[in-house]
Protein backbone atom coordinates (compact mmCIF):
# COMPACT_ATOMS: atom_id res chain seq x y z
CA UNK A 1 0.00 0.00 0.00
CA UNK A 2 1.19 3.46 -1.24
CA UNK A 3 1.68 5.79 2.22
CA UNK A 4 -1.20 8.11 2.42
CA UNK A 5 0.01 11.87 2.37
CA UNK A 6 -0.91 14.07 4.93
CA UNK A 7 -2.20 17.41 3.93
CA UNK A 8 -0.01 20.33 4.62
CA UNK A 9 -0.89 22.42 7.62
CA UNK A 10 -1.50 26.00 6.06
CA UNK A 11 -1.81 27.26 9.31
CA UNK A 12 1.36 25.54 10.46
CA UNK A 13 3.07 26.67 7.38
CA UNK A 14 2.43 30.70 8.15
CA UNK A 15 3.91 30.13 11.74
CA UNK A 16 6.84 28.87 10.39
CA UNK A 17 7.06 32.03 7.72
CA UNK A 18 6.45 34.07 10.59
CA UNK A 19 9.01 32.70 12.84
CA UNK A 20 11.50 33.21 10.00
CA UNK A 21 10.84 36.42 9.35
CA UNK A 22 11.06 37.45 13.26
CA UNK A 23 14.60 35.53 13.38
CA UNK A 24 15.55 37.74 10.07
CA UNK A 25 14.50 40.98 11.99
CA UNK A 26 16.26 39.28 14.66
CA UNK A 27 19.30 38.80 12.87
CA UNK A 28 19.40 42.39 11.30
CA UNK A 29 19.64 43.64 14.93
CA UNK A 30 22.16 41.87 16.09
CA UNK A 31 24.03 43.16 13.18
CA UNK A 32 23.23 46.98 14.46
CA UNK A 33 24.95 45.87 18.13
CA UNK A 34 25.64 48.78 20.33
CA UNK A 35 23.12 50.50 19.50
CA UNK A 36 22.64 52.82 22.32
CA UNK A 37 26.23 53.29 22.68
CA UNK A 38 26.74 54.57 19.13
CA UNK A 39 24.05 57.36 20.25
CA UNK A 40 26.78 59.62 19.98
CA UNK A 41 26.86 59.07 16.37
CA UNK A 42 23.28 60.32 16.02
CA UNK A 43 23.94 63.67 18.19
CA UNK A 44 22.10 61.42 20.74
CA UNK A 45 18.88 60.83 19.11
CA UNK A 46 16.76 58.75 21.09
CA UNK A 47 15.45 56.18 18.37
CA UNK A 48 14.33 52.18 19.12
CA UNK A 49 16.76 49.64 18.00
CA UNK A 50 13.97 48.66 15.55
CA UNK A 51 14.84 51.84 13.55
CA UNK A 52 18.83 51.20 13.18
CA UNK A 53 18.49 49.94 9.63
CA UNK A 54 16.84 52.52 8.38
CA UNK A 55 18.28 55.11 10.29
CA UNK A 56 21.48 53.83 8.92
CA UNK A 57 20.18 53.92 5.34
CA UNK A 58 19.33 57.31 5.67
CA UNK A 59 22.84 58.76 7.05
CA UNK A 60 24.75 56.67 4.39
CA UNK A 61 22.52 58.74 1.97
CA UNK A 62 23.97 62.13 2.42
CA UNK A 63 20.72 63.60 4.17
CA UNK A 64 21.49 66.26 6.26
CA UNK A 65 21.57 65.82 9.43
CA UNK A 66 19.18 67.93 10.69
CA UNK A 67 16.47 66.61 7.81
CA UNK A 68 17.16 62.99 9.14
CA UNK A 69 16.82 64.01 12.79
CA UNK A 70 13.22 65.92 12.11
CA UNK A 71 11.99 62.77 9.48
CA UNK A 72 13.20 60.19 12.58
CA UNK A 73 10.81 62.36 14.85
CA UNK A 74 7.97 62.57 12.72
CA UNK A 75 7.86 58.83 12.23
CA UNK A 76 8.01 58.03 15.57
CA UNK A 77 5.65 60.49 16.33
CA UNK A 78 2.98 59.10 13.94
CA UNK A 79 3.92 55.39 13.06
CA UNK A 80 1.24 53.06 15.20
CA UNK A 81 2.92 50.69 17.62
CA UNK A 82 1.88 47.42 15.51
CA UNK A 83 3.67 48.30 12.18
CA UNK A 84 6.92 48.86 14.53
CA UNK A 85 7.84 44.85 14.76
CA UNK A 86 9.13 44.41 11.25
CA UNK A 87 11.88 46.13 9.22
CA UNK A 88 10.24 45.89 5.96
CA UNK A 89 7.13 47.66 7.39
CA UNK A 90 9.04 50.40 9.01
CA UNK A 91 11.15 50.87 5.63
CA UNK A 92 7.94 51.47 3.59
CA UNK A 93 6.24 53.50 6.30
CA UNK A 94 9.70 55.94 6.07
CA UNK A 95 9.56 55.64 2.28
CA UNK A 96 5.74 56.88 2.29
CA UNK A 97 6.50 59.65 4.71
CA UNK A 98 10.02 60.67 2.16
CA UNK A 99 7.62 61.07 -0.62
CA UNK A 100 4.54 63.28 0.89
CA UNK A 101 8.09 65.38 2.19
CA UNK A 102 9.10 65.98 -2.11
CA UNK A 103 7.24 68.43 -4.04
CA UNK A 104 7.45 67.48 -7.79
CA UNK A 105 6.19 69.34 -10.59
CA UNK A 106 4.05 66.92 -13.08
CA UNK A 107 4.99 66.68 -15.97
CA UNK A 108 2.04 68.47 -18.37
CA UNK A 109 1.61 69.00 -21.98
CA UNK A 110 2.11 72.62 -23.24
CA UNK A 111 -1.76 73.56 -23.94
CA UNK A 112 -2.89 74.38 -27.56
CA UNK A 113 -2.01 77.85 -28.09
CA UNK A 114 0.10 78.62 -25.16
CA UNK A 115 3.79 78.31 -24.91
CA UNK A 116 6.41 77.32 -22.73
CA UNK A 117 9.63 79.23 -22.52
CA UNK A 118 12.46 77.58 -20.31
CA UNK A 119 15.65 79.23 -19.21
CA UNK A 120 18.19 76.34 -17.69
CA UNK A 121 20.98 77.96 -15.38
CA UNK A 122 23.42 76.25 -13.53
CA UNK A 123 26.97 76.14 -12.64
CA UNK A 124 29.20 74.95 -15.40
CA UNK A 125 29.84 70.98 -16.06
CA UNK A 126 26.32 70.11 -14.29
CA UNK A 127 24.77 69.24 -17.94
CA UNK A 128 22.57 72.13 -19.32
CA UNK A 129 23.35 71.43 -23.11
CA UNK A 130 22.78 68.03 -22.62
CA UNK A 131 19.81 68.13 -20.63
CA UNK A 132 18.56 70.62 -23.17
CA UNK A 133 19.28 68.45 -25.92
CA UNK A 134 17.17 65.77 -24.40
CA UNK A 135 14.62 67.38 -23.60
CA UNK A 136 13.92 68.94 -27.03
CA UNK A 137 14.00 65.38 -28.34
CA UNK A 138 11.24 64.68 -25.29
CA UNK A 139 8.98 67.44 -26.71
CA UNK A 140 9.42 67.22 -30.37
CA UNK A 141 9.30 63.55 -31.12
CA UNK A 142 8.84 61.16 -27.66
CA UNK A 143 5.95 62.96 -25.84
CA UNK A 144 2.65 61.43 -27.11
CA UNK A 145 1.78 64.97 -28.28
CA UNK A 146 4.22 66.66 -30.34
CA UNK A 147 5.70 70.17 -29.81
CA UNK A 148 6.94 72.36 -31.71
CA UNK A 149 10.94 73.41 -30.13
CA UNK A 150 13.11 75.78 -30.75
CA UNK A 151 16.04 77.05 -28.96
CA UNK A 152 18.29 79.92 -27.82
CA UNK A 153 21.75 79.52 -26.79
CA UNK A 154 23.22 82.43 -24.66
CA UNK A 155 26.58 80.65 -24.32
CA UNK A 156 29.09 82.68 -26.58
CA UNK A 157 31.85 82.04 -24.06
CA UNK A 158 32.17 78.01 -24.89
CA UNK A 159 32.25 77.75 -28.65
CA UNK A 160 32.27 73.79 -27.95
CA UNK A 161 28.98 74.25 -25.72
CA UNK A 162 27.69 76.66 -28.98
CA UNK A 163 28.57 73.58 -31.75
CA UNK A 164 27.17 71.24 -29.67
CA UNK A 165 23.89 72.67 -29.65
CA UNK A 166 23.74 73.57 -33.28
CA UNK A 167 24.41 69.99 -34.13
CA UNK A 168 22.16 68.36 -31.92
CA UNK A 169 19.46 71.21 -33.03
CA UNK A 170 20.42 70.29 -37.19
CA UNK A 171 19.77 66.52 -36.26
CA UNK A 172 16.38 67.08 -34.96
CA UNK A 173 15.55 69.90 -37.42
CA UNK A 174 14.94 72.37 -34.84
CA UNK A 175 15.57 76.12 -35.29
CA UNK A 176 18.21 77.95 -33.40
CA UNK A 177 18.99 81.35 -32.30
CA UNK A 178 22.22 82.20 -30.82
CA UNK A 179 22.40 85.79 -28.37
CA UNK A 180 25.60 87.83 -26.99
CA UNK A 181 23.82 90.91 -25.61
CA UNK A 182 20.30 91.05 -23.51
CA UNK A 183 19.12 94.36 -25.88
CA UNK A 184 18.90 91.21 -28.97
CA UNK A 185 16.98 88.63 -26.40
CA UNK A 186 13.58 89.89 -27.47
CA UNK A 187 14.51 89.56 -31.41
CA UNK A 188 15.83 86.05 -30.57
CA UNK A 189 12.33 85.05 -28.83
CA UNK A 190 10.38 86.54 -31.21
CA UNK A 191 11.68 84.65 -34.18
CA UNK A 192 11.16 81.80 -32.54
CA UNK A 193 6.88 82.82 -32.00
CA UNK A 194 6.07 80.05 -34.14
CA UNK A 195 7.50 77.30 -31.51
CA UNK A 196 5.50 75.75 -28.90
CA UNK A 197 8.19 75.22 -26.35
CA UNK A 198 11.53 77.31 -26.05
CA UNK A 199 14.52 75.99 -24.47
CA UNK A 200 17.36 78.97 -23.78
CA UNK A 201 20.55 77.51 -23.09
CA UNK A 202 22.46 79.88 -20.84
CA UNK A 203 26.68 79.96 -19.90
CA UNK A 204 27.75 78.04 -17.18
CA UNK A 205 28.94 80.15 -13.93
CA UNK A 206 30.46 79.72 -10.64
CA UNK A 207 28.15 81.06 -7.63
CA UNK A 208 30.79 83.52 -7.26
CA UNK A 209 30.90 84.76 -10.21
CA UNK A 210 28.37 87.68 -9.94
CA UNK A 211 29.07 89.31 -13.14
CA UNK A 212 28.10 86.16 -14.98
CA UNK A 213 25.04 85.96 -12.47
CA UNK A 214 23.75 89.67 -13.32
CA UNK A 215 24.38 89.24 -16.92
CA UNK A 216 21.91 86.32 -16.84
CA UNK A 217 19.88 88.81 -14.75
CA UNK A 218 19.47 91.14 -16.88
CA UNK A 219 18.37 88.54 -20.16
CA UNK A 220 15.31 87.78 -17.75
CA UNK A 221 14.13 91.21 -17.05
CA UNK A 222 14.55 92.49 -20.98
CA UNK A 223 12.33 89.72 -21.27
CA UNK A 224 8.64 90.95 -22.76
CA UNK A 225 7.71 87.38 -22.36
CA UNK A 226 7.52 84.78 -19.14
CA UNK A 227 10.57 82.55 -18.65
CA UNK A 228 10.17 79.39 -16.46
CA UNK A 229 13.77 79.26 -14.53
CA UNK A 230 14.80 76.09 -14.34
CA UNK A 231 18.18 75.36 -11.67
CA UNK A 232 20.25 72.51 -12.93
CA UNK A 233 22.40 70.54 -10.53
CA UNK A 234 24.79 67.54 -10.51
CA UNK A 235 23.51 64.86 -8.43
CA UNK A 236 26.68 64.09 -7.10
CA UNK A 237 27.30 67.63 -5.45
CA UNK A 238 27.64 67.53 -1.48
CA UNK A 239 24.72 69.12 0.34
CA UNK A 240 26.71 71.89 1.17
CA UNK A 241 27.91 73.24 -2.17
CA UNK A 242 24.30 72.55 -3.48
CA UNK A 243 22.93 74.69 -0.54
CA UNK A 244 25.23 77.23 -1.69
CA UNK A 245 24.66 77.14 -5.41
CA UNK A 246 21.16 77.59 -4.96
CA UNK A 247 21.65 80.52 -2.81
CA UNK A 248 23.81 82.62 -5.16
CA UNK A 249 20.51 81.89 -8.24
CA UNK A 250 17.81 82.13 -5.84
CA UNK A 251 17.88 85.94 -7.05
CA UNK A 252 16.37 84.83 -10.52
CA UNK A 253 13.21 83.53 -9.09
CA UNK A 254 14.09 79.46 -9.38
CA UNK A 255 10.91 77.96 -10.69
CA UNK A 256 12.04 74.23 -9.90
CA UNK A 257 15.28 71.72 -9.75
CA UNK A 258 16.61 69.68 -12.59
CA UNK A 259 19.60 66.97 -11.20
CA UNK A 260 21.51 65.27 -14.10
CA UNK A 261 24.26 62.77 -13.45
CA UNK A 262 22.67 59.82 -11.80
CA UNK A 263 24.98 57.15 -13.05
CA UNK A 264 28.04 59.42 -11.06
CA UNK A 265 26.90 59.27 -7.22
CA UNK A 266 25.47 56.70 -4.89
CA UNK A 267 24.46 59.44 -2.49
CA UNK A 268 21.07 60.74 -3.05
CA UNK A 269 19.84 61.73 0.28
CA UNK A 270 21.95 65.45 -0.63
CA UNK A 271 19.10 65.63 -3.51
CA UNK A 272 16.29 65.43 -0.92
CA UNK A 273 17.62 67.26 1.98
CA UNK A 274 18.34 70.32 -0.71
CA UNK A 275 14.48 70.05 -2.24
CA UNK A 276 13.25 69.49 1.79
CA UNK A 277 15.49 72.15 2.60
CA UNK A 278 14.41 75.20 -0.24
CA UNK A 279 10.41 73.49 -1.04
CA UNK A 280 11.36 74.07 -4.64
CA UNK A 281 9.71 71.14 -6.69
CA UNK A 282 11.77 68.90 -9.05
CA UNK A 283 10.86 68.04 -12.42
CA UNK A 284 13.19 66.05 -13.79
CA UNK A 285 16.02 63.64 -13.01
CA UNK A 286 18.53 63.22 -15.63
CA UNK A 287 19.90 59.44 -15.38
CA UNK A 288 22.57 58.43 -17.67
CA UNK A 289 24.43 59.78 -20.51
CA UNK A 290 22.68 58.92 -23.82
CA UNK A 291 20.76 61.37 -25.83
CA UNK A 292 17.76 61.64 -25.76
CA UNK A 293 16.95 58.53 -23.65
CA UNK A 294 18.34 59.00 -20.36
CA UNK A 295 15.66 61.68 -18.83
CA UNK A 296 12.87 61.20 -16.66
CA UNK A 297 10.09 62.95 -15.00
CA UNK A 298 11.23 63.59 -11.53
CA UNK A 299 8.99 61.29 -9.15
CA UNK A 300 9.61 61.25 -5.31
CA UNK A 301 9.48 57.09 -5.51
CA UNK A 302 11.63 57.00 -7.69
CA UNK A 303 13.94 59.75 -5.64
CA UNK A 304 13.10 57.48 -2.38
CA UNK A 305 14.04 54.59 -3.83
CA UNK A 306 17.37 55.19 -5.05
CA UNK A 307 17.69 56.46 -1.38
CA UNK A 308 17.09 53.69 0.23
CA UNK A 309 17.62 50.61 -2.50
CA UNK A 310 20.02 52.00 -4.47
CA UNK A 311 20.06 53.95 -8.40
CA UNK A 312 21.45 50.74 -9.92
CA UNK A 313 18.64 48.46 -8.98
CA UNK A 314 16.07 51.33 -9.94
CA UNK A 315 17.74 52.04 -13.07
CA UNK A 316 17.30 48.36 -14.10
CA UNK A 317 13.57 48.46 -13.13
CA UNK A 318 13.25 51.27 -15.12
CA UNK A 319 15.46 50.02 -18.26
CA UNK A 320 12.74 46.80 -17.97
CA UNK A 321 9.61 48.76 -18.18
CA UNK A 322 10.87 50.98 -21.34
Amino acid sequence: NKPVEKPQNSEGIGEIKTEINKLADKIKLIQEMFWEEKAHHRNNLSIPSEFAEIYKLAKVSGMGEDHLENIMNLTLEHMPFKMRNNSETIKRYFQVLLRKLMPVRVEAEVPKGNKRIMMFVGPTGVGKTTTIAKLAARYSYIQEKRAKVGIITLDTYRIGAVEQLFQYAKMMRLPIEDVVEPKDFNAALSSLSHCDVILIDTVGSSQYDKEKLMKLNNFLQNSELQIDVNLVLSAGCKLEDLKEIHKSFSFLDIDTLIFTKFDETRAFGTIFSLIYDTDKPVSYFSIGQEVPDDIIPASSEFLVECILDGFEKKRGEYANAS
